[in-house]
């Protein structure tokens, strides 16, 4: 049985244990000076609120949009949706009067450089003017009369009107690029102040209002509000939960300040080493101050049991501390693989989460060594006013011990054929990342989406390039003739409706330059004359469509916008794959770019999910071979894995049946999932082995390991699951909707740990080896 390894593996804890508790307390303060030296940097958090940050960088589109992006650069725009009074159109009196004021006071709004609304709209394909005479002039019947041809302009309609003349846009533009800080604070206060004013001078007029701005605002206060809300909502509930279940106050105050120093350290030091949040990494430390409280909970339960039995603290924490330290290490490090797995992921969204909380458990593990000795030591009441509450726990765990061994035949089997059947719906979850589901709660921005939503009948805009590489390649009529061609078949595919492009400013100017004669809408014949008539088209051009938006100064690179149908992300997808194959085929001298980063978003679903599926793969090796070395041995490492893969199997299968929509971000559970879970396996698996060393029958050691570790692990499994609960009141959707599977995840898992995994030793470990 292995007895000398043993002794001295004992020797080895025991004396660790004996010097974590001889020198207490000088670890205690140098703990708390790197906790406040930490802490004092805390404020210097920075945050990434922009939606690229949940873009995966392994995506082949990635450079082809930065390309573009360099080749036509864009500054930040506020758009400004509009709603007609009921049984009118935008092109009512009222809406008329709320234009004029926003065209009158839009400087208000800082950086603001021109306003683009149907006041001012002027076509360049017909050369002429929406409104041409004063807005005075026009009485109702005239202003009524505008709305045919408006509807008839192409694009009009594809910029600023929509629907059947329903909702109109107003788009300022501002001549920066990007806002931070203060900057943006204020300027998103300028434009929610202008909506507000104008909803309140024009009370008929729906007015809703939409930027970068307001959007990467509203989300840095929803990222705070969570952390300021959720956070201490957190702790508080896992420290009244530590009370209640060890009848002690004291207990719980040692938790909340060793669990306050875990998070300190964590968030200082991310912000010491200049790590920004975003709108996934922000809920990580939620995810560490559960697991900072779940792992001391095994120090204090077996602490708590020595003094119950009439040991000294020293003794108690002692004894404590070498039982433990081989667990919590283990625990520890698996977990920590669990979510450093994450780091494989080419989202800086998700890899920040990983990197977050495997912090966290490094900061959390180091404290409950050289922290929580000294703290649990000094508020430790005394021996004769411990309560033996052992008594009643240990009834409750003899039953689940009684109940385990009388169906053991059924729990083995019932848990294998669910995990079968489970396993075989997986494939039946499908995922379809929408990027609006991280608006958070902002009823106003929520309000936007849903008006332009119902308004506009048509799906997304997507911009590509065509790189002819060399100068006035994307002028030449022969090209821009086989160009045009494409275009016409595009635009008879399903998931097309329309398309505009350099073309359709060719042909228009031609026209224009031959007196409007209809024969003459049509590409010129030469490319110095294709040159000429966009040269002359750069003249007198629209602020609203120049030329700089679809063709580079040397005529080597032209831009083109595609109008999709309503679409899902794999319709997209589809349509995309067949512009791409269609264009290769018709071009191949030429390279068709992707500036979309909407094609990125959606391309996520199968890039993320490969991506967490290899980081689980890796994960489940690297724990595997922990769980060997730590338990020193290859059969119980091996065994201690098939009840840790079940739980995400089980509950993500029967979301599968119930649900059946998930995101790529929430994936994240099922790659994390091992690491979270396997604590409870470890903790009973170390325990078991410790007596099946000493000699100990092979029942008899798992129900002393049941009644050892259980109580702690149904405490660490109640603080998970409340924590994860916490979720439901995030500000995103898919914080709501990982909270829903975590928490029968870590439940499942401490289900499966009592009544699966006994049954599994029995039938495949008889004997230690």
């Amino acid at each position: 049985m292995n007895a000398p390894n043993e002794r001295g593996s004992q020797s080895r804890r025991l004396h660790l244990a004996k010097f974590l508790v001889t020198w207490r307390l000088l670890l205690a303060l140098v703990s708390v000076a790197v906790c406040i030296l930490l802490a004092t940097v805390i404020p210097q958090s920075q945050f990434d609120t922009s939606l690229d940050a949940l873009l995966t960088k392994s995506d082949p589109f990635l450079p082809e949009v930065d390309a573009l992006e360099a080749q036509f650069p864009t500054t930040l725009e506020v758009r400004f949706a509009l709603t007609s009074p009921t049984d009118a159109t935008v092109f009512d009196r009222r809406m008329i009067d709320a234009l004029s004021e926003l065209k009158a006071r839009y400087t208000q709004i800082p950086y603001a450089e021109r306003l683009s609304s149907l006041l001012d709209f002027y076509s360049p394909e017909s050369q002429t003017r929406l409104f041409q005479f004063p807005l005075e002039r026009y009485s109702q019947d005239e202003l009524d009369a505008l709305l045919e041809p408006a509807l008839a302009d192409r694009l009009l309609t594809n910029s600023l009107l929509a629907g059947e003349g329903q909702l109109t846009f107003a788009i300022i533009s501002l001549w920066v690029d990007q806002l931070d800080g203060e900057d943006r604070k204020r300027t998103a206060l300028a434009i929610e102040d202008l909506r507000d004013s104008l909803r309140a001078a024009h009370p008929e007029i729906g007015v809703y209002a939409m930027s970068d701005v307001i959007l990467q605002q509203s989300s840095q206060q929803a990222m705070l509000d969570d952390l300021s809300q959720l956070l201490p909502f957190v702790i508080i509930l896992c420290v009244l939960v530590i009370c209640f279940c060890f009848r002690s106050i004291r207990f719980g105050v040692g938790i909340l300040t060793h669990t306050l120093a875990t998070c300190l350290c964590t968030l200082g030091f991310l912000a010491y080493s200049g790590f920004s949040f975003n709108s996934i990494s922000v809920i990580a430390p939620l995810i560490v101050v559960i697991i900072a409280v779940a792992n001391s909970v095994h120090i204090i339960s077996l602490f708590r049991q020595s003094l119950e039995h009439g040991a000294t603290k020293t003794d108690a924490m002692v004894a404590s501390l070498a039982h433990n330290i081989v667990p919590i290490s283990l625990a520890a490090l698996t977990t920590a693989i669990g979510f450093v797995s994450l780091l494989l992921c080419s989202s800086p969204a998700i890899k920040g989460f990983g990197i977050i909380v495997g912090i966290g458990i490094g900061f959390g593990f180091a404290l409950t060594l050289s922290f929580l000795p000294a703290l649990l030591m000094l508020l430790a009441p005394k021996v004769e006013m411990i309560p033996n509450n052992s008594e009643r726990t240990s009834s409750l765990l003899t039953g689940v011990v009684m109940l385990g061994k009388h169906f053991d035949s059924g729990i083995f089997w019932g848990c294998t054929l669910l995990a079968v059947v489970t396993l075989t719906l997986l494939p039946l979850n499908e995922s379809d990342f929408n990027r609006l589901d991280f608006l958070g709660s902002d009823p106003e921005l929520t309000a936007y989406y849903d008006i332009v939503g119902a308004s506009i009948n048509r799906g997304p805009l997507l911009t590509y390039g065509v790189q002819t590489g060399k100068a006035d390649g994307a002028i030449d009529p022969e090209f821009l003739a086989r160009l045009d061609a494409y275009f016409v078949w595009a635009s008879e595919q399903e998931g097309v409706e329309s398309v505009a492009s350099i073309v359709d400013i060719a042909r228009a100017v031609n026209r224009a330059q031959h007196q409007d004669k209809p024969e003459f809408y049509r590409i010129p014949d030469d490319t110095d004359a294709v040159a000429n008539s966009l040269l002359a088209y750069a003249v007198v051009q629209s602020d609203d469509f120049p030329l700089s938006d679809f063709i580079t100064e040397d005529f080597a690179l032209t831009r083109f916008f595609l109008n999709a149908t309503p679409s899902t992300n794999r319709e997209l997808l589809a349509t995309d794959s067949l512009l791409s194959e269609e264009f290769a085929r018709r071009f191949p001298e030429a390279q068709l770019m992707h500036g979309s980063t909407l094609l990125l978003f959606s391309r996520m679903d199968e890039l993320v999910t490969v991506e967490l599926l290899q980081g689980y793969s890796l994960s489940l090796l690297l724990i595997t071979l922990c769980l060997v070395v730590g338990l020193r041995s290859v059969k119980f490492g091996l065994l201690s894995i098939i009840p840790n893969l079940l739980p995400a199997t089980i509950v993500f299968g029967i979301w599968a049946i119930t649900v059946g929509q998930i995101n790529p971000f929430v994936m994240m559970l099922f790659s994390i999932s091992i690491g979270l879970v396997v604590d409870d396996s470890v903790h009973l698996l170390s325990h078991y082995l410790h007596r099946r060393r000493e000699g100990i029958e092979g029942e008899v050691a798992m129900n002393e390991a049941i009644l050892t570790a259980g109580p702690a692990l149904s405490i660490t499994t109640l603080v998970l699951a409340i924590g994860a609960t916490i979720l439901i009141w995030a500000n995103t959707l898919y914080f709501q909707q990982a909270a829903q599977l975590l928490v029968p995840i870590v439940v499942l898992a401490l289900l499966l740990d009592l009544f699966y995994l006994p049954a599994i030793l029995r039938r495949f470990a008889p004997n230690v080896s």
